[in-house]
């Protein structure tokens, strides 16, 4: 496990609860964007958690570097930033989960057993913001105006019930890129998970089911 945050008091506090959690072993806990990247670079870690406000860069830099030089790293946002745009770039940018630094430590441990285990991790504070405000915007010609056309291929093809495997080979991304679109796609709609989002599509005009896969 390897921590990235720059407030020392709370630095030491996250690795206190991350090596209480039995079978953990923190690695590295570093205090920049560019120690992060050096450490994971070293050390391999199969988590890290990052915040995304650190004194020489921005996360989303962080989260770009670490998807290309150790792409078997997963990261794991924690981060005072709530707002959908922070939340959509982290994502884009190759995080696997995202948690306010408000969390609750069992939910902080929840989320990281969760992207250990592969699957993505969202804050419900995020989700349910996110909900809202989607919640809050006027319809257009096109369904779902809130995502970008890639964003809405990506719902299309969940629709009709295509794994990642199957949309990588017709739309042409990695899988890797399309589960992280995926999660974009279900954050901005405010869905739970593909059943959700495929339903959402459902609704608005598309047929189809999902599988269940990440």
């Amino acid at each position: 496990m390897l921590v990235a945050e720059d407030h020392p008091m709370f630095r030491d506090g996250l690795v206190s609860l991350l090596r209480a959690r039995r079978g953990t072993r923190v690695v590295a806990a570093v205090g920049t964007g560019r120690e992060a990247v050096l450490a994971a670079v070293k050390h391999q870690p199969h988590v890290a958690v990052a915040d995304l406000r650190m004194p020489d860069g921005d996360g989303t830099w962080v989260n770009e570097t670490l998807r290309e030089r150790t792409p078997a790293v997963r990261v794991l946002v924690l981060t005072s930033a709530e707002d959908d745009r922070a939340v959509q770039a982290a994502l884009a940018a190759g995080a696997h989960g995202y948690l306010l630094e408000t969390a609750e430590p069992a939910v902080v441990l929840a989320a990281v057993t969760a992207v250990a285990d592969g699957a993505t991790a969202l804050s419900d504070d995020v989700f349910a913001g996110s909900s809202r405000r989607l919640q809050g915007r006027g319809r257009t010609a096109r369904p779902f105006p809130e995502l970008t056309d890639r964003e809405f291929e990506i719902l299309e093809q969940l629709a009709d019930g295509r794994s990642t495997e199957d949309i990588a080979l017709r739309l042409g991304p990695s899988p890797k890129t399309v589960r992280n679109l995926v999660s974009s796609v279900l954050l901005t709609l405010g869905a739970r998970d593909r059943t959700a989002a495929a339903a959402a599509a459902h609704r608005a005009g598309r047929g189809g089911s999902v599988r269940p896969d990440q």
